[in-house]
């Protein structure tokens, strides 16, 4: 593949009070495929420090082999799980500078760098070469555990692939076009065996020009790590729309397809980038006949490999899904009223219950409740915000747990939600 642009690593090493330096002899004994036995059985953060035990264990655990042993191992158990968002400036507030990065509702991964308050994927370049304070890199979407996030929101040129495991990344050519606002739809292919991303793509779709004017094509702008280029294909749309139509900023990922949400016409677009005749590109599935299409609160997303819709009004809350991809058959999963639910953990949580002013539901109200996301691998839970405190709601249970409160009573995430799903053991990029 062609040279996508620069790449780095950041590299750790053990502090020396946890340096073995030396094996005891019946150690240095054990056979190759025992030590991988046993090293895989470790939780990773461990399994990475072993790797400062001696050189043998080092190129054992750094090989191919080793993840491929490592992901096998753990195939079994839930892949680890991290709920990321980003606070951004609101009309009566501006985001602190220890505010700035990417934060994590729950601390369901132990990783220092997941873990940690704020973390900026600063191992990345700056986003300006002046010396003002850059703006925080932006996290886009994820895919297979790789991020690929822009130092911009508007009019962006720049974009980084990056793993924020491993610290490694790559920063893609300029893209063809500059737009004001564009959607972002990021896909990859792993190669769990080996460890690595074998292709991964970005598609841009531009936001159309005049709100009043009717399109019948659509212009995509598609990165391929294969070809190291971006490439532009037109897709004709099966009928006309307006220029106000239009998607989600970032797409959901099922089946091999890009999803965003059509939010003015009710459906979902969905796009397949390994294809190339222009007809068969694309598809449309609409949402769920019982749905209320002018429901305030909403969200689309997926769960354990389905795609879901959900809505909340008048106080009962409804989730559908996908039964059959090919035919865009919904299924109603989950129904129950917001006065069900049960707070065990803090009792001045009970008002949630009751909280009149959650049937009312306006996009920049704060005493609201919004729909955050849905649980990638636990089909029972999704995120909730509810005066600016994020919780997790378990749907079948009925019970609410409180993960985190945002820092301002006016502080903003809306659409800067990111469940980021990490592969067992850390997955490489492609070669450059």
């Amino acid at each position: 593949m062609e040279d996508l642009g620069s790449t780095r690593s950041v590299r750790r090493c053990c502090s020396s009070s946890s340096l073995i330096r030396s094996l005891p002899p019946h150690m240095d004994r054990l056979t190759e495929e025992l030590v991988i036995e046993v090293l895989q059985r470790l939780p990773l953060k461990d399994a990475n420090r072993c790797k400062c035990v001696c050189k043998r264990w080092l190129n054992s655990i750094s090989s191919p082999y080793f993840a491929r042993c490592y992901n096998r191992h753990c195939f079994s158990f839930p892949p680890p799980f991290a709920l990321f968002f980003q606070y951004k400036n609101a009309s009566r507030w501006e985001v602190p500078v220890n505010l700035k990065g990417i934060q994590s509702a729950n601390n369901a991964y132990n990783h220092p760098v997941l873990n940690s308050s704020g973390f900026s994927l600063s191992f990345l370049p700056p986003s300006s070469s002046s010396s003002q304070p850059s703006e925080p890199v932006r996290f886009l979407a994820s895919s297979n555990g790789l991020v690929i996030c822009s130092p911009t929101i508007l009019y962006q040129k720049l974009y980084y692939v990056c793993n924020p495991l491993t610290m490694h990344w790559v920063a893609l050519p300029p893209p063809p076009t500059c737009h004001i606002r564009v959607r972002i739809g990021f896909i990859s292919t792993p190669d769990f065996d080996n460890g690595i991303i074998s292709r991964f793509k970005v598609v841009r779709i531009p936001e159309f020009e005049k709100c009043s004017r009717l399109y019948t094509d659509l212009s995509l702008e598609i990165f391929s790590s294969e070809t190291g280029e971006w490439t532009d294909f037109v897709i004709s749309l099966h009928k006309p729309v307006f220029g106000c139509f239009f998607l989600c900023d970032s797409a959901v990922v099922c089946n091999g397809m890009l999803h965003w949400e059509n939010v003015y016409i009710h459906d979902i677009f969905a796009y397949d980038p390994s294809k190339t005749a222009n007809y068969q590109e694309f598809r449309t599935i609409p949402y769920p006949k019982e749905c209320l299409k002018g429901a305030h609160v909403h969200l689309f997303g997926v769960s354990q490999g389905h795609l879901r819709y959900a809505e909340f009004d008048k106080g009962t809350f409804k989730v559908w899904e996908v039964k059959e991809y090919n035919s865009g058959e919904w299924g109603l999963v989950h129904k129950f009223a917001q006065s069900e639910l049960v707070v065990r953990e803090d009792p001045n949580l009970a008002k949630f219950k009751t909280d009149p002013l959650a049937k009312f539901k306006f996009r920049n109200y704060s005493g609201s409740i919004t729909m955050l996301a849905f649980h990638p691998i636990e089909g029972d839970v999704m995120f909730l915000d509810w005066h600016r405190r994020i919780f997790e709601c378990n749907m079948r249970s009925r019970s609410l747990k409180w993960l985190c409160s945002l820092a301002d009573p006016t502080a903003s995430i809306h659409r800067t939600i990111f469940p980021y799903v990490l592969p067992w053991w850390p997955i490489s990029l492609p070669q450059c």
